[in-house]
């Protein structure tokens, strides 16, 4: 149940890590009068813009059509404005229009437009468009430091099909609390485009953004990775890149869906939506403050529900704190993510496309209480077996049998393990994250070892990764219990439910 369907793009060093000495490209575009392609250009002069009077006339009109009240929020330095910033030109970049081939020659690739082109022409494809986003931040006073335009691959899996791989540009903005975001200009356009488009986004494609090389107007940066060869020219890797043509707006708006959106667009300003989903973001980037009791990791159950309490206490006295209940909301979607509630819940509708388990109140929703023996809890539920050997057990904490595994947690909602010390089954981005000492030194925190690993059970997305153990990914039918995609249409569902239920019970405004 991550906020979006992209797959996570923190792990990457979204500024950079080697800068490239020579950013130049071959242009595609004609000399005036001379006829001539093909000659060099850097990439860097697309964003070099600060002092472009036709960028900074169509942010003044920008900034016109705020109230007066935004307009002195986005003049200001204080804390908001820079992300407000933000939120209000990527909006104005989602008022123009998605052009396919509108620069394209008689031969040879499209050329690149400069931001004032685009803004000219009303629109462009995927790179001019970026381009132009990246150009009207820092023209607004973003610093450079917190832009890149990132030029790479986007893959797109859908839920039933093979992995489709685009050449794709877009922009990364590192927001106020440090966390970097994927701006994604297609999503812009494609928000306002879905309202006419009839695709379905009940199960969404997972995507996952690749960059191979990241710049701004200052440097042009190479990002490492096994499909990075650092001794080719970015020359040669522009040359030979095709940029998406084939752009879907029911694609671009399920990178933008999110639990917050589908439960409180309509309720709450865009500037609250956008704080909460921030914070929500800090949440899941910022290994260094990570707490299981956020995310509902680790069996903290009860835990994890004082801390969403907390939140939306903070939130009822103070409804301008959206940040408290973007926490709370983040850890709502969590509970039904990575917990086995929604294994052991009453189901509602279960056949449609809105179908869901019931909303969690403590001590109640459940068909039966939780077992996990090869002996279902109920007939009319699966199997969750802990005694079966197929989960694993982080056994430098807790050595006992799968057997005594399932009688330790007889009866208990659980979830998987993360971030526990010398857990074998930890992955890479896992092992820098920590556990707060207060909690791995407390009595009984051993007992946690014989969870099974989050991977194992959690359902995190509308795609199941090669470690699930708990369900497949076929469905016999939509009332199926051990299929992966209604569990995670049963679960998603709950979650905006249940925020929004949230917000509605602690808002006094």
């Amino acid at each position: 149940m991550q906020i979006s369907s992209v797959r996570h793009w923190h792990s990457w060093n979204w500024s950079g890590d080697t800068i490239v000495h020579s950013p130049i490209i071959i242009a595609s575009r004609t000399i005036p009068g001379r006829g001539q392609k093909c000659y060099p250009i850097d990439i860097r002069e697309f964003l070099t813009t600060a002092n472009n009077a036709v960028v900074g006339q169509r942010l003044a009109q920008i900034m016109q059509s705020l109230s007066p009240e935004e307009q002195s929020l986005f003049r200001s330095h204080g804390r908001g404005s820079f992300d407000f910033r933000a939120d209000t030109i990527v909006k104005f970049v989602g008022t123009l229009r998605y052009l396919r081939a509108a620069n394209k020659g008689k031969r040879g690739p499209d050329f690149w437009l400069f931001p004032d082109e685009t803004l000219e022409q009303g629109g462009g494809d995927c790179e001019d468009l970026a381009f132009l986003l990246a150009a009207l931040l820092m023209a607004a006073g973003v610093t450079g430091y917190c832009i890149r335009v990132a030029l790479g691959t986007l893959k797109i899996t859908p839920p039933r099909g093979r992995t489709e791989q685009h050449d794709h540009c877009w922009v990364m903005y590192q927001n106020e609390s440090g966390a970097w975001e994927i701006l994604e200009p297609m999503a812009a356009i494609a928000t306002r485009s879905r309202k006419t488009k009839t695709a379905s986004l009940t199960s969404a494609p997972a995507t996952e953004y690749v960059p191979r090389y990241v710049f701004n107007a200052d440097h042009l940066w190479l990002i490492d990775s096994r499909d990075t060869d650092p001794q080719r020219a970015f020359e040669d890797f522009c040359g030979r890149r095709s940029f998406w043509k084939k752009f879907d707006p029911s694609f671009a708006a399920s990178v933008h869906d999110t639990i917050f959106d589908a439960a409180l667009q309509g309720l709450v300003p865009d500037s609250a939506l956008s704080a909460m989903k921030r914070k929500s973001l800090w949440l899941d980037v910022n290994i260094f403050t990570y707490d299981p009791r956020d995310h509902f990791d680790d069996g903290f159950i009860d835990a994890g529900w004082d801390r969403v309490n907390a939140n939306l206490s903070r939130f009822e006295n103070d409804n301008s704190d959206w940040g408290s209940l973007g926490a709370a909301g983040h850890a709502i979607a969590d509970f039904y993510a990575h917990s086995s509630y929604a294994h052991f819940a009453e189901l509602q509708d279960p056949t449609a496309a809105t179908g869901q388990t019931v909303i969690y109140r403590p001590g109640a929703g459940l068909v039966a209480p939780p077992s996990y023996t090869a002996v279902p809890a109920d007939p009319s539920l699966p199997p969750f077996d802990l005694a079966s050997g197929v989960f694993s057990r982080n056994t430098s904490l807790w050595q006992g049998t799968p057997d005594e595994a399932a009688a330790q947690w007889a009866r208990q909602l659980i979830s998987g393990r993360y971030a526990q010390l010398h857990d074998p089954k930890a992955t890479f981005f896992e092992g820098f994250t920590s556990i707060p000492t207060a909690l791995a030194g407390a009595p009984g925190f051993k007992t946690r070892g014989a969870l099974p690993h989050h991977d194992e059970i959690a359902v995190d997305g509308p795609s199941m990764g090669s470690r699930h153990r708990l369900y497949r990914k076929a469905a016999v039918n939509l009332t199926d219990r051990q299929s992966f995609d209604n569990q995670f249409r049963w679960r998603k569902n709950a979650a905006i439910a249940h925020v929004r239920q949230a917000f509605q019970d602690h808002w006094r405004g």
